[in-house]
């Protein structure tokens, strides 16, 4: 774990703060078992948040007005949301079924092969080139925070005890995603 700006150090604080309270409450010696779990980029249909990749692109979109991407060549290991839920839901049902070992527990990462991990600016380029439009886009690079250039998740531990890897590529990420968004 690490974080030195604050997207990452909030993932490395969760993660310290979710260990220490199972430790101090003896979880893992129950029968309830627990975990922590954390996916990739994720992207998928519904997310219309302000300062989304994708959201923001669909809003230039649908209001015809130049779209403005933030740090172009930032790469980020983008992943589809089921892939993720595919994840969460294969750790859910082995903790229910008290299938996992100890030495298992407690933290579980999904995400895409690194492979697939792709820039800010490949994705939108890639995305509009898919919706079938040309637009021309502003570049901003924010000042005000520390943002990481490069964001990897390591799920060989999830691949390696749970059997579970990413299926879907970044194209087909990318098209699930606009479908669902035309539709």
């Amino acid at each position: 774990l690490g974080g030195e700006d604050p997207y990452s150090a909030s993932k490395a604080g969760a993660e310290i703060i979710f260990h220490s309270y199972v430790k101090s409450f003896s979880i893992n010696d129950k029968k309830i078992k627990f975990a922590s779990a954390r996916a990739g980029n994720v992207l998928g249909g519904g997310d219309m948040r302000k300062n989304g990749i994708v959201s923001d692109i669909i809003r230039s979109i649908m209001l015809n007005k130049k779209l403005t991407i933030r740090n172009p060549n930032s790469t980020r290991p983008w992943q589809h949301v089921l892939e993720a839920i595919s994840g969460y839901l294969i750790l859910g049902h082995l903790l229910i079924k008290n299938k996992l070992k100890k030495s298992y527990y407690p933290s579980w990462n999904f995400g895409p092969k690194t492979l697939k991990n792709k820039t800010v600016l490949e994705l939108t380029k890639q995305f509009l080139l898919y919706w079938g439009v040309k637009k021309k886009f502003n570049f901003l690079s924010i000042k005000k925070f520390k943002e990481s250039k490069l964001l990897i998740l390591d799920s060989s531990k999830a691949k390696k005890e749970l059997k579970w890897q990413s299926k879907l590529n970044f194209k087909e990420t990318l098209l699930m995603t606009l479908q669902w968004y035309k539709s």
